[in-house]
């Protein structure tokens, strides 16, 4: 039963509920209607939540006297004491939102009770109510948002770009869809239909829908019950960590909420298993007893003290080691590929002998048989054989040659480093690979400042799977990702091809998959200005400009003379020194 509740109770909570944004109101509507014991939920939205914002469910409704009051501060039907504050398992319990929305937007509630002839609308627009009319309608609810912020202009104009904003949207809309999965979900946007998420999936089978199929064979489950908590959820396999940190969501008792504690113990399960700065995905659902967790902590209901923190802390941490130890090996599956036949016809090159058969049933296959000439030395050829010299080398740390260019030598340190004379009589030690990368991130960041930007065709084009809003973004900016050197079209539900990269780099090879990736989040901040720089960095960043072997004198020099005529020849792009000089004082010193 909705009602108003009183001051002894309202003034407990932590309220203040203020409509910040488009997700705001999505993620309110989503809530009561997952509340109100829906088992379809769809949300239309229209021009990214500014024209229209539209939630439609098939719960239990209202009647005319609870549509009536249902947009008063504090009315709700979630609690009835003080002490349901400590026993709430609804997303819902303040009863300040609906009269927060309705205070900066035109609203109209269309909603009939189950059991019910006849439904209510009730028009209400800047918190004024308008008209409440008897109608035929469905069971459940339909609320439509429209013209948000029409009467406070000033957080209209502070709203971030579209694409970020729309992004917001839609991980409001998938933290609501990753607990219910009971509940059949549908997301149109501007007319056309986007997500659909059928009810009765499991968690991989959601995520898959959600994030694509790629999502649903890197995850590993993870599962622990104990007196304290009872975990359960998925986390991703180590080479699938990312290095931003989209897909971390944590569950405790069907709420999202953040934590940097248990992100950080989640990242110490992982130990050294992946890089620094990068981040697994994870889905972990936490239940505790109601009374063991506070979330009436802020009012964005994001924030969540929990009893025994500290104890949780350790049970996370050894949980993610757990589940990473005991998939380590085991092989991910493919659902494209299931009913594929075990063997595979003879004659391939895959089928095993009998007698590998026998040697794999006794425990183990025979070591391969290597062909090799043991009295072979490499230092053996060439021994007295010189190579070209090389003129010119840098004379101090601005980049700038030698004022009178003498013979000099390169000497190969390994094959990444290399030496230089200088004319004082000390060495000039040059990072190849840093080098590279500076010259390619300058010649990059040039082509794009002047559009002068050349597309290369790809002869096998790659695939990438995104998240919605990161491909809405791409499909929405093609001619701004196109002035990056990359084409895109699109491949089936939010997949891209990309048949074009950035004719620069033209002989290197680089994480597509990842610089499209972050390509996408760069567009959705909205900064055209850091843009070519952020671009040109992401792909020098997933780039190997190392050499698998030694370089000659010939390539080395024609990489340094190419480092020296950059405007910041000294540094990398990605941090460290290209270059370091040691003078001949140092040297002496070093030898006294």
């Amino acid at each position: 039963m909705l009602k108003v509740l009183p001051e002894s109770i309202y003034s407990l909570i932590a309220a203040g509920e203020v409509i910040q944004r488009p997700a705001s109101v999505v993620k309110e509507l989503m809530e009561n209607s997952a509340d109100a014991g829906a088992t379809s939920i769809m949300l239309v939205v229209s021009d990214y939540g500014k024209t229209l914002i539209q939630v439609i469910d098939n719960g239990i409704g209202m009647d005319a006297e609870e549509a009536g009051i249902c947009f008063l501060s504090h009315a709700t039907s979630k609690i009835d004491a003080v002490e349901d504050l400590q026993n709430l398992s609804t997303f819902g319990f303040r009863g300040e939102a609906l009269a927060s929305i309705a205070a900066c937007a035109d609203v109209t509630l269309k909603t009939r009770k189950r059991g019910e002839a006849t439904g209510t609308q009730v028009h209400i627009s800047g918190g004024k109510t308008l008209e409440t009319t008897e109608i035929a309608c469905p069971e459940g609810c339909n609320i439509a948002v429209r013209n948000l912020f029409f009467n406070i202009p000033a957080r209209r104009k502070f709203l971030k770009s579209d694409n970020s904003e729309y992004r917001m949207i839609v991980s409001e809309f998938t933290r609501v869809a990753l607990t219910r999965l009971d509940i059949e979900f549908r997301l149109i946007s501007n007319s056309k239909e986007v997500i659909t998420l059928p009810k009765g999936r499991n968690l991989k089978q959601r995520l898959t829908d959600l994030f694509g199929s790629a999502m649903g064979k890197q995850m590993v489950d993870i599962s622990v019950d104990t007196t304290v908590v009872k975990l359960s959820g998925v986390v991703g396999t180590p080479q699938s960590a990312k290095k931003t940190q989209q897909n971390t969501f944590l569950f405790a008792n069907g709420r999202y909420f953040r934590s940097p504690m248990l992100h950080k113990a989640v990242m110490k399960g992982y130990s050294n298993l992946i890089p620094e700065g990068n981040a697994p995905h994870y889905f972990i659902f936490l239940e505790v007893p109601p009374q063991e967790m506070d979330v009436n902590i802020s009012p964005s209901k994001t924030e969540i003290k929990l009893e025994n923190e500290q104890v949780i802390f350790q049970i996370v941490e050894a949980a993610v080691k757990e589940a990473i130890g005991k998939n380590a090996f085991a092989p991910a599956i493919d659902f494209d590929t299931e009913g594929v036949p075990i063997e595979i016809s003879s004659g391939d090159g895959f089928t095993l002998t009998p007698e590998e058969k026998k040697v794999m049933q006794q425990g183990g296959f025979r070591p391969p048989k290597i062909n090799y000439d043991p009295l072979f030395n490499p230092f053996d050829e060439d021994k007295k054989q010189e190579g070209p010299r090389y003129r010119s080398v840098p004379s101090n740390i601005n980049g700038q040659l030698m004022e009178e260019p003498q013979e000099r030598r390169i000497i190969q340190i390994d094959k990444n480093l290399v030496a230089v004379a200088d004319k004082d009589g000390g060495l000039v030690i040059f990072n190849i690979a840093r080098a590279r990368q500076r010259i390619f991130y300058e010649r990059y960041l040039k082509s794009m400042t002047e559009k002068k930007c050349q597309i290369q065709e790809e002869l096998f084009p790659k695939t990438v799977s995104l998240d919605h809003s990161s491909f809405t973004t791409l499909m929405d900016n093609v001619e701004k990702v196109r002035s990056l050197g990359f084409e895109i079209r699109q491949f089936g539900k939010d997949c891209v091809v990309v048949s074009g990269t950035p004719a620069d780099f033209r002989g290197e090879k680089f994480s597509v998959e990842e610089c499209i990736e972050e390509i996408a989040r760069y567009i959705e901040e909205g900064d055209s200005t850091e843009l070519f720089r952020k671009a040109a960095l992401e792909i020098v960043r997933h780039s190997n400009f190392s050499y698998t072997a030694s370089i000659s004198e010939k390539e080395a020099g024609a990489v340094i003379d190419s480092l020296m005529n950059c405007k910041d020849s000294a540094t990398c792009p990605t941090g460290g020194y290209t270059f370091l000089k040691i003078s001949a004082e140092e040297i002496r010193k070093k030898m006294l």
